[in-house]
Parts: structure tokens; C-alpha cells; sequence
């Protein structure tokens, strides 16, 4: 997925449940799937083992669902650019882009060599048409809402247009976005993507193709290795044949040769089986294990922990809307952040396997500035002298807002423990600190999908703990901006504050880097003063890897799919 995917679906979508997501959805049928190729050498090839926490339900770009679908998509297909160890753009599908100085306007020039791998070539049409399905208004996967304000053209049939009513910094990022093959998928109604055969028998562009898939595995071989479909044979499998049976991928000209020859994806549905394979030695990696059973299985001989620091943040959602007066005030806000030991969270929800959060930024990011995000420490006399100061009254039964005559009660919501665990116990450490504080709290457990669709958009909460995933260019536009709360952006807190949206133009308009990060300096001052979001943790993504498993570098992620951004550089060392 692209950063816009992850910044601006919807806006900035919150994802309040990595877990229900990975398990979310219908899985596909279990039925044994027949080889699409084999490798043109009868040797033996070492196979990278990994398993996934969570079941593929659709190996589509636009109609990807859980962790397993979107780890799959990362390796199957490809987007115009890629991002480097450093986060910066590289040349995917596209050679070269570029840009008006304003930054309203950019040109892409495809690869003449980049081809599907049912051997057609990638065209502008496919560029053009993934953006039309995206922003098409009953299209409702990923990056839904997102590419708002800009349109795609075709130029020439290896060149694509984008015009941009607003210009953006960060527009480059964008373009990591996942390309879908029109020729497959343009007749194909929106509304009907999810349940489309093609997620179950994807054809990409990327490194590597998908030769194998059922519900319980997934197997892919490079795509510059693996045998073209023969003379006058079919590119997809028969009715007659299983259907979740790929169709023969097509070598890519010029690809490089990954250094693993084969990559096996086994999915479980639970994590005692996924850690007892691991320690059985069945896998030489696993994903999608909470932290502490991460850090656990780390401490295997012959393990080790991948941890990248992640751009996602956990945070408490306030609702700031005039209905809800009890956060009017900054001065309350910040005695509720002020109030919460985000240390104890870390140790206890993460097992201290990700970084405190100060602001909204994060501390990977070429634009985050600690001086205008000063870590603010535990301190429950100083958060009491705050709500005083804020017009409350300390009586034994709790806060009282002015001379009310009952206390304050503070509503959070949390994601259902058997769903979330991790956001479970940072929300319970969340409420036992605002009762420490003097709050009486009501703690509601909510389904993670409910909470993020329903209660969330429809503004029917207090406060609730969410997951903001901030993506690598850091436009908070979307997510706090006043105009994003109508429907559709993610401005679901209701903030409204002139002077911050001025500061959050300011910071995604194009220009040099300094001018940039003074503008984003601007921002996060603005938003320390606020106390708007009460930032929590940027917890690590974490890999366990076993020793095997050579060439892996760290790199900030905004989703558990992007470790395989270096995949192409990973080896197996056959002595271990």
C-alpha cells in the first residue's frame, strides 16, 4: 500500500484494529492449488519461509483487506516508485517524473520493458485507471476517499499526467501507490472488486509473482524466472481447473534477480500455533505477533527481532465538537495527556518494543522537531492544577465542570480486548491513570470496525483509543484540517482552529527542505499548545526472524507489507 493509502484513506485513516483486520473478511476457499511454472533449473531451490498471523481474502490492490492480502500485494505488485533506505523515492514502474515548479503538475515516463505478468505490457491506462477506481465514489477499498483534488491523464501510452488542484509536498509519495492491470479488472464493477476472482488469481508487476494459493499458503518465485505461458496456451486457468489456481506469470526483462528463489507465506489463525511452528523450526520468520509474544519468541536461540520503527501512532481520540464541552479547554486536554504514564504503557501494552510519542510527528521523519514537541512527563499535581485553572472543582465523588452538580464522567472507548489486546491495555492503563487523576471513568468495549466506522464518523463518543497510521511525508491536512470533518475526511474529532489550518497549508505546499520543516515546526508547536490529540506511543513493527535469514535492513514503515521493501536483497544462509 502507498502512503496515501495509509495518510489518506478517507484522510488519514484511523485504524483502531490491526487485529481485527487480520483476521476480518472471508478467507479464500481451502483448495489445493497446482504449480503455475516451475523454475527453468531442475536444482533445488531454497525456499524463505514466513508465517502470517491472519488469512488472505483478496490479493487485490484495490481490494485488499487484511494483513496476509496486503503483505501479498507488496510482493506481487508495484507502484510508480518505490521508497529507499532513507525514505526517499526510486524508480519502480516509472524511470523518471517531473514537476512543474509549483508543484500543481507532474509527469511520470513508464518503463518501456514493464510488463504484467501475463506478459502485457504496463501501460498509462493501467496508471489511469487504478486512480479512476479509487476515486470513484462507490469504490469503498483501499485508499478509499483518498486522491482528492488531483486527476490522472494519459499522455502517451508510457507517460501519465497528474494535475493537482492544491499543490503537495509529499505528492511523490503518492505515487508508491500499487498499479492495477485495466486489461483485467476495467470491466469489472467497482462494487464487485472485493469478491472478484482476480484477488484470487492476481496477475502484478512486481518481483515476484504468486504461483500457488489456498487459504492456508502462498507461494511466489521471481517473476524474471518463472516460464512464460506456452504457445497458444491460456493465461488464466480454466473453469475446469482450480480457481485459485494463478495464471503463468511472464519473466520481466531486465528485472533484478531477487536473492531468494522461493518465498512461502503460511497463514494461522491463531498465535500459540504461529509461535510453536516458529519454535519448531517450520519457519525461519514470523509477522503479526503481538509485542510481548514477538519479544518472547525473540529470545529463541537462533532468533532475532526485525524491529523498524513504525509511523503509526497510538493516541486518544477526543471529541472536541461543541456537544462535548468537557475538552473545550486546552488547559484540560493537556491535564488529561499530562496525567498518563505513557512510560508504563510502553513497557506493559508494547514490552517496550516502540518509542513514547511527544506529538504527532514522527521521530523518523525529516520533519519532526523535537524542540516544538518537548516531552511532557507524568505529573498528576501539575495536571490537577491545570483543571483548576480550567474552571474545575475537586469534590470527593470527582471532578466537577464549574458548579455543576454532579461529577464529570469521562466515556472511553476501547477495542474489544478478544480483538485488540494491545489497544485494550493501553486504553485500561488510559483509565486507570484519569481515575488516579480524580475522573470517573466509564470504559466501553467496543468491536474495532464499529468503533471506527460507526462511532468514530458518526461522532458518538467521549474520547477512544485509536491507531493514526501518519504515513512517511507527514501532511496532517487530511487528519486535522476544520474543512476534512465532513464526510469523508478524517477530521473525525470535529477540530476547528483558523490558525492551525493556515499552518497545515503552509506545511504541504511544495518548497525547499528548511522551508518545509520550519512550516512543520510550526505545526507541531501549534499542536503541542492544543493538546488537540493526546499522543500515546509509536509503537516498532516487528519481524522475528530466524538467523537464516541474511541481508535485512531497518527502515520507518507505515505498514506491516512495507518490510518487504528490501526483499530483494535478502539471503538464506544454508549453514543455519
Amino acid at each position: 500500500m502507498n502512503r496515501i493509502d495509509r495518510v489518506v484513506i478517507a484522510g488519514l485513516v484511523l485504524v483502531v484494529a490491526i487485529a481485527a483486520v487480520l483476521i476480518g473478511g472471508p478467507a479464500l476457499t481451502p483448495t489445493p492449488a497446482p504449480h503455475a511454472s516451475a523454475s527453468p533449473s531442475s536444482a533445488p531451490v531454497a525456499t524463505y519461509t514466513e508465517g502470517v498471523l491472519g488469512r488472505p481474502t483478496s490479493v487485490n490492490p484495490l481490494a485488499a483487506r487484511t494483513q496476509a492480502d496486503r503483505d501479498l500485494v507488496a510482493l506481487v505488485f508495484e507502484g510508480l516508485v518505490t521508497l529507499d533506505a532513507q525514505g526517499d523515492p526510486r524508480p519502480a514502474l516509472a524511470r523518471s517524473w517531473s514537476t512543474l515548479p509549483d508543484g500543481t503538475s507532474w509527469v511520470f515516463h513508464l518503463r518501456p520493458d514493464a510488463r504484467w505478468h501475463d506478459g502485457e505490457t504496463v501501460t498509462a491506462d493501467d496508471v489511469v485507471f487504478t486512480i479512476a477506481t479509487i476515486q470513484d465514489p462507490a469504490y469503498h477499498g483501499p485508499g478509499a476517499g483518498s486522491w482528492t483534488g488531483i486527476s490522472a491523464s494519459v499522455v502517451d501510452p508510457l507517460t501519465v499526467r497528474f494535475d493537482l488542484d492544491e499543490p503537495i509536498g509529499g505528492f511523490i509519495d503518492l505515487a508508491t501507490q500499487p498499479i492495477a492491470p485495466a486489461h483485467l479488472l476495467a470491466d469489472t464493477p467497482v462494487t464487485a472488486l472485493p469478491d472478484d476472482p482476480f484477488g484470487s488469481q492476481p496477475v502484478g508487476s512486481g518481483p515476484y509473482a504468486l504461483v500457488e494459493l489456498d487459504k492456508d499458503h502462498a507461494v511466489l518465485e521471481p517473476a524474471a524466472a518463472v516460464a512464460a505461458p506456452a504457445a497458444g496456451e491460456a493465461s488464466a486457468a480454466p473453469a475446469s481447473v482450480d480457481p485459485l489456481a494463478t495464471p503463468h506469470p511472464t519473466a520481466r526483462p531486465g528485472a533484478v534477480e531477487p536473492g531468494i528463489g522461493r518465498l512461502e507465506l503460511r497463514f494461522f489463525d491463531d498465535p500459540i500455533s504461529l509461535a510453536g511452528a516458529f519454535r519448531d523450526r517450520h519457519l525461519d520468520a514470523v509477522s503479526g505477533l503481538d509485542p510481548a509474544a514477538a519479544a518472547a519468541l525473540g529470545e529463541v536461540p537462533g532468533s532475532r527481532l526485525l524491529r523498524e520503527p513504525a509511523t503509526t501512532l497510538t493516541a486518544v481520540a477526543l471529541n472536541l465538537r461543541p456537544s462535548r464541552p468537557q475538552f473545550s479547554d486546552a488547559r484540560t486536554r493537556a491535564a488529561l495527556l499530562g496525567a498518563i504514564d505513557r512510560s508504563r504503557i510502553l513497557t506493559v501494552a508494547y514490552d517496550g518494543l516502540g518509542t513514547r510519542a511527544d506529538g504527532l510527528v514522527p521521530p523518523s521523519s525529516w520533519a519532526f522537531d523535537p524542540a516544538a514537541s518537548p516531552a511532557i512527563r507524568r505529573d498528576l499535581k501539575a495536571a490537577a492544577r491545570a483543571l483548576t485553572a480550567a474552571g474545575w472543582t475537586k469534590a470527593k465523588d470527582g471532578w466537577h465542570a464549574g458548579k455543576a452538580a454532579a461529577p464529570q464522567e469521562l466515556d472511553l472507548l476501547v477495542p474489544d480486548r478478544a480483538v485488540n489486546p494491545v489497544l485494550f491495555a493501553v486504553g485500561s492503563q488510559v483509565a486507570a491513570d484519569w481515575k488516579a487523576l480524580g475522573f470517573v471513568v466509564n470504559v466501553e468495549e467496543v468491536d474495532p470496525a464499529v468503533l471506527a466506522a460507526d462511532r468514530l464518523r458518526s461522532a458518538n463518543y467521549d474520547a477512544a483509543i485509536v491507531s493514526v497510521t501518519i504515513g512517511h511525508d507527514p501532511d496532517l491536512y487530511p487528519l486535522l484540517a476544520s474543512t476534512q470533518t465532513r464526510t469523508g475526511g478524517a477530521n473525525v474529532f470535529g477540530l476547528q482552529d483558523p490558525t492551525l489550518d493556515d499552518l497545515l497549508e503552509a506545511a504541504r505546499r511544495p518548497g525547499a527542505e528548511d522551508a518545509r520543516k520550519a512550516a512543520f515546526s510550526a505545526v507541531q508547536k501549534r499542536l503541542t499548545a492544543g493538546s488537540y490529540v493526546l499522543p500515546i506511543a509509536w509503537p516498532d513493527a516487528v519481524v522475528v526472524l530466524g538467523n537464516r535469514v541474511q541481508g535485512t535492513e531497518n527502515r520507518a514503515i507505515a505498514d506491516g507489507s512495507e518490510r518487504f521493501w528490501d526483499v530483494l536483497d535478502w539471503r538464506l544462509a544454508d549453514d543455519r
